[in-house]
């Protein structure tokens, strides 16, 4: 399988020109998700010889920012395959003007599944195999195992908090004083959808960058309208699932509202700015940076009724106009007579125990790029 290797690698460039916004201004996250879709699309469709669909953003993670203006370039490659899904790592870089010189700027982990012309599976991709990488290979395989493991103990966590019959303010950790205390409830905002043509793909379902966009512009905005400050930047993307395809006859209803503002320490060693802070490693706490919580439903116009299509968790970091890490004042109610929202609150704090064991396995060496 020598010659999959050399089609399952490949690098896609774009200038992000100072028409979307003022040239010099911090690049938001949504159209660097629409380039990683389209890349990995590519790849997963090369690889598969056939039509491909995005399952999930397993994981990605913001390094260092981009601004409007840049030179932003994207480099993938296969790193797992199994019987009909692909898994894609994929490095971002913007090109530093003055030095000449590639800066990374964003890490991800994508998976893809082959699909047949009704939509279905694809089974019986070959293995992943290189002869003059054959232990990277076999550390990918191992790699991809315990990704696969922990996913399913992640989803057992978050199920299991359901079935509790009553969760107690003692269940959760104790949090940092704030100012101002609301409900979940009242972080929540709902946007509505209708896709157009030209939004769909090769497969006529949404193309998924536009939905990843649409996502994360609705987290941004749900994060400013909480804190109240329009300085914040989305640092990371953890589990964002695609459950269902959406098609042109679907109303597509989004609801965000932020369910984490605990003081929890949080070690998240690739998110250093060190544009502006000279560090190799940052500490973020939750004073500073809060998670929002993303559910896309469809509503068909032809069958009715409300699916649950997408859903995932961003992490937004508050700054000040220098670009120094802002602490957020503001901060979320625990009420044990609101059981749906304390159910919340401790899906969230299980997330966090899940995170570092979560970013390590999700941490791979950064892809270079090539000449």
């Amino acid at each position: 399988m020598k010659a999959l290797i050399g089609t399952a690698k490949d690098m896609w460039r774009a200038r992000r020109m100072p028409a979307q916004s003022q040239k010099g201004r911090w690049l938001r996250t949504g159209p660097i998700l629409e380039l990683m879709d389209v890349l990995a699309g590519t790849m997963s469709s090369r690889v598969s010889l056939g039509p491909t669909a995005t399952i999930s953003f397993d994981r990605v993670d913001l390094v260092k920012p981009v601004f409007h203006g840049d030179l932003v370039r994207l480099e993938g490659e296969v790193i797992g395959l199994s019987n009909s899904s692909m898994a894609v790592q994929v490095s971002g870089f913007r090109h530093d003007v003055p030095t000449g010189k590639f800066q990374h700027t964003h890490d991800a982990i994508i998976t893809m599944v082959a699909i047949n012309r009704f939509g279905r599976s694809r089974k019986g991709l070959p293995v992943l195999f290189d002869e003059d990488r054959a232990d990277y290979c076999l550390k990918m395989r191992e790699v991809a195992k315990q990704r696969k493991d922990l996913s399913k103990r992640w989803r057992k966590e978050q199920q299991a908090v359901d079935q509790i019959p009553l969760i107690k303010q003692g269940d959760l950790l104790p949090g940092e004083s704030k100012s101002e205390y609301v409900s979940i409830s009242d972080t929540e905002i709902e946007v509505r959808n209708w896709f157009l043509p030209r939004n769909l793909n090769i497969n006529n379902t949404v193309f998924g960058g536009d939905l990843l966009t649409w996502m994360d512009r609705a987290a941004l905005y749900c994060a400013q309208n909480f804190t109240k400050s329009e300085k914040m930047v989305t640092i990371a993307m953890n589990r964002v699932f695609f459950k269902l395809p959406i098609s042109a006859t679907d109303i597509v209803t989004l609801r965000a509202r932020v369910v984490n503002v605990r003081y929890v320490w949080l070690s998240l060693d690739s998110i250093c700015f060190s544009v502006y802070i000279d560090v190799t490693y940052c500490r973020i706490g939750s004073r500073y940076r809060l998670e929002v919580e993303v559910e896309v439903f469809i509503h068909s116009v032809v069958d009715g009724g409300e699916r649950k299509s997408h859903s995932g968790y961003f992490t937004v970091l508050n700054l000040d106009d220098n670009d120094a890490f802002k602490q957020i004042e503001k901060g979320l109610k625990v009420d044990e007579s609101n059981q749906q929202e304390m159910r919340m609150l401790l899906k969230a704090q299980k997330r966090l125990e899940f995170a570092e064991e979560d970013k390590h396995l999700h941490s791979l060496k950064p892809l270079q790029p090539r000449v």
